[in-house]
């Protein structure tokens, strides 16, 4: 006998509805009868469809036809779930090309800034510095009445000892040749005085239009670079102890060996004790 199809639809929904009712269908498949009613606390929809049930007369159903609600009912659930998806994907998709949209119109567009930003300061690339001097002080007990008798100059220690009589009367830094113009070692004496001496060998090149020295260690006759003349350099208060040109005088003291053979004197220093040297004063250059 065909089961009618109003009773297939209410037991399509029974198994959509109620997961309870899928462990009941076996039973009526097997000719059991309806579920019993449970009383007033059951939903008005599951009382309802129980009410029904014992309207309808109790007909057997084919469990094939069982299995095909279920697979229709799977179906309709992964159908419902799929449609979720796409439309989870599609408000994804929507965000992200307004998300995109308002970038470039920004990039095409840039809005100027509300309030004027303060001008970025670019740091000034700082230039590598030589190490700080470190120079001795100057040491002196000299008498502006008595004369110098005699100068130690010390290679090693870039000092100079000075001697009033025997007493040991001032003691100063120096800076003596370096290793390609090493100052001779040795005993001289003081052969000439001069004031305001020039050396006869070394100078500088100095810019025409500037006065700016060009290049600091020129040698005298070297062709100066156009533009350029030469100075001789300026040795104040010198005190020639060699035929050659090396001497004492004021000079700058880098704080180590770095003239061309000469002993460079803080220039006040020099001053000093130019006035209490006398030619013929001794001169010892020890190591």
């Amino acid at each position: 006998m065909p089961v009618p199809l109003a009773l297939l639809r209410r037991r399509a929904f029974l198994v959509l509805a109620l997961a309870g009712s899928l462990q009941a269908l076996p039973s009526l498949a097997q000719g059991d009868p309806p579920l019993p009613s449970m009383g007033g606390d059951l939903p008005d929809g599951v009382r309802i469809a129980q009410q029904e049930e014992r309207a309808l007369p109790a007909q057997r159903v084919d469990p094939e036809t069982l299995r095909k609600l279920e697979r229709q009912a799977e179906k309709e659930r992964a159908r419902q779930e799929k449609e979720v998806r796409k439309a989870a994907e599609r408000e994804r998709k929507r965000v992200e090309k307004e998300r995109r949209e308002q970038e470039k119109a920004m990039r095409l567009n840039p809005r100027p800034p509300s309030s004027p930003q303060p001008p970025v300061r670019v740091a000034t690339p700082v230039r590598p510095q030589a190490p700080p001097r470190v120079l001795a002080a100057i040491w002196s007990q000299l008498v502006p009445s008595q004369r110098i008798t005699s100068l130690v100059i010390h290679v090693r220690q870039q000092k100079l000892y000075v001697y009033q009589g025997k007493k040991l009367a001032a003691i100063a830094p120096i800076c003596t040749g370096n290793a390609t113009h090493p100052t001779p070692m040795g005993r001289f004496t003081i052969v000439q005085k001069d004031r305001n001496h020039l050396s006869n060998r070394y100078g500088c090149f100095v810019d025409n239009a500037t006065g700016r020295i060009v290049d600091g260690n020129a040698i005298l006759g070297q062709p100066a670079p156009a533009g350029t003349h030469y100075e001789a350099a300026e040795m104040p208060h010198f005190l020639r102890i060699t035929s050659d040109g090396v001497g004492l005088h004021g000079g700058y003291l880098p704080g180590f060996a770095a003239s061309h053979g000469c002993i460079r004197l803080p220039k006040s220093f020099a001053s000093e004790i130019f006035e209490l040297v006398q030619d013929g004063t001794p001169v010892s250059v020890v190591e």
